[in-house]
């Protein structure tokens, strides 16, 4: 697949932007570590954690197409999990990457899921993944996060101030966090912009509805699955998922929402390195 490049978005300059297919945030060393976001926000949604992550591995933090500083896909190019998964491929195949570990949360959890039919997959982290919804549940998702997006919109015009402000970070923030008012005021303020502002909101949230995952019982990467308990979307998918995938051991995360990174920063990199250090060490293959 090929996807036309744009012009990065402003990012912090110690935050490094490798070149490619879609933007990238990378920094640390060791084995490639990628990261996924889920439907609305971007690599931002993993920052509270990216320093621990980088201290031991290649952090290479990935918007997904028509997110964050990244390129939709051509409007002909569904974005299905797959197509996703494919977008991301090429771009790790650009940047000569072979093997690596993925995390993802929420879209990008089942992304992360969809990338593990690869061999090039070493292990899988999971946070709420989507994907395993009845009819039901797949419609009232659908219905949540057209809410969302046209909450967002809303208050994008006033992000720069409900930014600044704990309570302020909370009026949107509550519904996928517990803990709202611990992100940071310009992780805030770039999420919520973006979760307005982003191209491929509506068709990937339409595409999600309708998308279901197949061969997850040939997945024999080690996976990891994280869920909070205080999630209103995700809580049933999540033991289908462990059900699904062989091996995969499911911790929850008690009190925790739909995105418990900025939450519990400490716990989630704890979990996440653990799952790591526990993959027997091996030699990469060479891109």
């Amino acid at each position: 697949m090929s996807i036309t490049a744009i012009p990065s978005t402003p990012v912090d300059p110690t935050d490094p932007v490798a070149p490619g297919e879609l933007q990238v945030h990378r920094s640390g060393a060791g084995e490639p570590l990628v990261l996924l976001h889920g439907l609305g926000e971007s690599s931002v949604g993993w920052r509270p954690v990216m320093a621990a992550l980088a201290a031991e591995y290649d952090v290479i933090a990935i918007d997904l197409p028509g997110f964050g500083g990244s390129p939709a896909l051509p409007w002909t190019v569904l974005p299905t999990a797959a197509n996703l998964a494919d977008a991301v491929t090429a771009t790790l195949d650009q940047l000569g990457i072979d093997e690596y570990h993925v995390a993802g949360y929420s879209l990008g959890a089942r992304v992360a899921i969809q990338l593990a039919e690869s061999s090039r997959v070493r292990s899988v982290v999971a946070i709420a993944p989507d994907g395993l919804g009845t009819p039901l549940e797949r419609v009232l998702g659908f219905v949540a996060l057209v809410a969302g997006r046209g909450a967002a919109m809303t208050l994008a015009p006033a992000a720069g101030l409900l930014s600044m402000t704990p309570a302020g970070r909370s009026v949107f923030f509550a519904g996928s966090r517990s803990l709202p008012w611990q992100l940071a005021p310009a992780d805030a303020r770039e999420l919520l912009t973006g979760y307005a502002g982003a191209p491929a909101y509506e068709s990937t949230n339409w595409a999600s509805m309708f998308d279901w995952p197949t061969r997850l019982d040939s997945i024999t990467a080690p996976t990891l699955l994280l869920q909070g308990t205080a999630d209103p979307l995700m809580t049933q998918q999540i033991s289908r998922y462990q059900l699904l995938i062989p091996g995969a051991r499911l911790v929850w995360l008690a009190g925790l929402n739909h995105v418990p990174i900025s939450d519990a920063p400490d716990t989630v990199a704890r979990l996440i390195l653990t799952h790591l250090r526990e993959v027997a060490p091996r030699a990469l293959v060479a891109a």
